[in-house]
């Protein structure tokens, strides 16, 4: 098979992991995952299924995932996959239907970095939307091409903003001020899909400045970039990072680099 054909597969067996164990959403394994998240059972069964049909192609996979972190291959990889099982882990908790899939994948080199993203795959668990990014292709739903809405009027932007438990301090204000460059807000709890909209022009933006996100989430920002949109990192560069297990991403991901530095601008205001 195909890379992207391995890629379909495993998001397709970790989507129907979960879809076939629903009665067991609240089971926890007692254990944390490497980015010190505590594990939910199906996470860690979607993951182990997914590995599974990464492992077993004849295509050589280093893989990155949220439970185990990286797993390397007996022989020198050919590509590095980067896997989120269930993106929206407490939305499945409680019955929210708003989770997801997401996995890409990167040729293997010493030094690879979200730009040499190759392929990612985000596959809702429970609504009809599968989004693919092809480095150098565009992004699609559904094999339609998408991209993000830039004849909105900016007094009508609708953003996704993430925060954190208590919004105290610096971080305090400066949400504040972001949100009120801004007409409304949405948080649904599942990044990717957050993303994907933004790719999408259902919103205008997605924010996570929080410093705490995994690297596992790289296929949305591919997604945004490949869609047409733009990502900024919290110092206000391109977004750009390396795949490390301590990496943890914050980003400004909107509808084209100009509403990107507007609301970093917004963020940033002393």
């Amino acid at each position: 098979m195909t890379v992207m054909q391995d890629l379909k597969k495993a998001a397709e067996v970790a989507k129907q992991t979960v879809l076939e164990n629903l009665d067991s959403v609240t089971f926890r394994t007692g254990e944390e995952n490497p980015f010190g998240d505590k594990t939910l059972l199906l996470d860690q069964s979607a993951e182990d299924n997914a590995v599974a049909v990464l492992q077993a192609s004849d295509t050589v996979y280093a893989i990155l995932t949220e439970e185990k972190g990286m797993i390397r291959s007996a022989t020198h990889p050919e590509y590095l996959v980067i896997l989120d099982p269930i993106d929206g882990s407490t939305n499945l908790e409680r019955g929210i239907p708003l989770c997801s899939v997401g996995i890409s994948a990167v040729p293997f080199t010493e030094h690879m970095t979200t730009d040499d993203v190759e392929i990612s795959i985000i596959d809702s668990f429970f609504t009809d939307e599968i989004y693919v990014a092809i480095s150098g292709e565009g992004a699609t739903k559904n094999e339609k091409p998408i991209k993000p809405i830039l004849e909105r009027e900016d007094s009508r932007l609708i953003i996704s903003y993430d925060t954190k438990k208590e919004l105290v301090g610096d971080f305090g204000r400066q949400s504040l001020q972001t949100l009120q460059a801004v007409y409304d807000m949405r948080r649904t709890g599942s990044n990717l899909l957050d993303l994907c909209w933004t790719a999408s022009g259902g919103l205008d933006a997605m924010i996570d400045l929080r410093g705490i996100l995994p690297i596992v989430h790289v296929s949305g920002t591919h997604m945004v970039f490949e869609a047409g949109g733009y990502v900024l990192d919290s110092e206000g560069k391109r977004f750009s990072q390396t795949f490390e297990m301590n990496r943890r991403m914050s980003f400004i991901a909107a509808r084209d680099e100009a509403l990107a530095r507007t609301l970093y601008d917004a963020f940033t205001r002393q």
